[in-house]
């Protein structure tokens, strides 16, 4: 990954929630050398039991994990807090799936597939307060989908 692209992300307190050990790795090195405070953990129930004594500014999270899924840890950091930015970034890309995670209140929604080209516009526009979608799901839906969160009386 290119670092020059990367913001600065000095102060930004980054959580990465992912039990796949080479993810976890790359996302940290690449956020620390942007000057992320990065804290990783391999499984959601370790996350959400540290994140009961602190919020980070940035949470980015698998979403199938076994155990809890990275719903799952959407659903319990939204029920005591809606300031956290919550980018999922996944294999996945079920309609039904991606509904129901801005439905959970998350900002972003980033394959896998195209993490290595969009993690950073993901990144910057999450943390700007908008609204992310991979490229690569059906524009129409995606359409459909922000003019519904858009529409939403809590957005």
């Amino acid at each position: 990954m290119a670092l020059n692209r990367w913001p600065d992300l000095k102060g930004v307190h980054v959580v990465v929630v992912d039990d796949n050990d080479d993810s976890c790795r790359l996302l940290e090195q690449a956020l620390n050398d942007c000057g992320a405070l990065v804290t990783v953990f391999s499984s959601a129930e370790a996350a959400l039991e540290a994140m009961t004594e602190y919020l980070p500014t940035l949470i980015i999270c698998d979403l199938s994990m076994p155990g809890i899924t990275g719903l799952d840890v959407v659903r319990a950091v939204r029920e005591t807090d809606r300031k956290t930015k919550v980018l999922l970034l996944t294999l996945h890309d079920s309609q039904e799936l991606i509904r129901n995670a801005f439905l959970l209140g998350v900002n972003g929604y980033l394959l896998k597939t195209e993490a290595e080209s969009e993690l950073v516009r993901a990144i910057r526009i999450v943390l700007g307060d908008g609204i992310y979608l991979s490229p690569k799901l059906d524009p129409n839906f995606v359409k459909g989908l922000v003019a519904g969160i858009a529409g939403s009386p809590s957005n």
